[in-house]
């Protein structure tokens, strides 16, 4: 056998022995949380932006993921709202990993609780993707959070390269399912008008309890009215 043909042999068989330590490595690093690691890395925004494309903090926090039918517990995970991509972190790597969709059921985030919606509802008002489950009892309450990829030009630095200002923008819808259907819940009066018989009790908890339904109060507003009316007349 010629020299070079011994060679490219032996650079094969190095090659081959080295991704099978490499291989190794990643699963003994991995360890039972292995076939939650194996997708292709998130897209990497490689500009200067404001705000942020997470649903909420920018860190991964700790939570589990049902995950093709496993599981997993105790895992650091976070949600791309922009691209509705769902992360998990690799500690042992340092990297993250992007899930694949169709294998995701729900997941938990700190103590926020998510489900994959596969199919559209037959309101037409909510698409495949994932939800925030806000409420879960005689109704459900759905929040979905998309962060928005804006572009405006800053007058002050227009002759500089700062002239461009890149920013995701927060967009949050809430949908209340009921028996009768789906209804999108976006101030006090979409909630009373559910409850036509209720409303006057309702309208009194609200004051008493001091609910507001602008953008940081909304969450607790809606959970704590359905709560509300569900120890009441359960």
């Amino acid at each position: 056998m010629k020299k070079p043909a011994l060679l490219i042999i032996m650079l094969f068989a190095f090659g081959l022995l080295s991704a099978q330590d490499d291989y190794k490595s990643f699963m003994e690093s991995a360890g039972s949380n292995s076939a939650l690691f194996k997708g292709a890395a998130p897209l990497l925004y490689r500009f200067v932006y404001t705000g942020t494309y997470y649903a909420y903090e920018k860190t991964y926090l700790e939570g589990d993921v049902l995950y093709n039918g496993k599981h997993y517990k105790g895992v650091r995970l976070n949600l791309n709202s922009h691209l509705d991509e769902l992360i998990v972190w690799d500690e042992a790597n340092k990297r993250s990993v992007q899930l694949k969709k169709d294998h995701v059921k729900q997941f938990t985030i700190g103590t926020r609780k998510f489900i994959n919606v596969k199919e559209p509802d037959v309101s037409g008002m909510i698409h495949p993707g994932y939800y925030q489950l806000l409420y879960n009892n005689s109704v459900m309450v759905y929040k979905k959070i998309v962060k928005v990829y804006t572009e405006s030009i800053n007058q002050e630095y227009i002759a500089s390269n700062r002239g461009l200002i890149k920013k995701f923008v927060s967009s949050v819808r809430y949908f209340l399912i009921n028996q009768d259907g789906t209804y999108i819940i976006r101030r006090k009066k979409d909630i009373l008008n559910l409850y036509p018989e209720k409303k006057k009790e309702i309208r009194k908890y609200i004051r008493s309890n001091d609910l507001y339904f602008n953008e940081d109060n909304i969450d607790v507003a809606i959970v704590s009215i359905l709560s509300f009316i569900d120890n009441k007349h359960e």
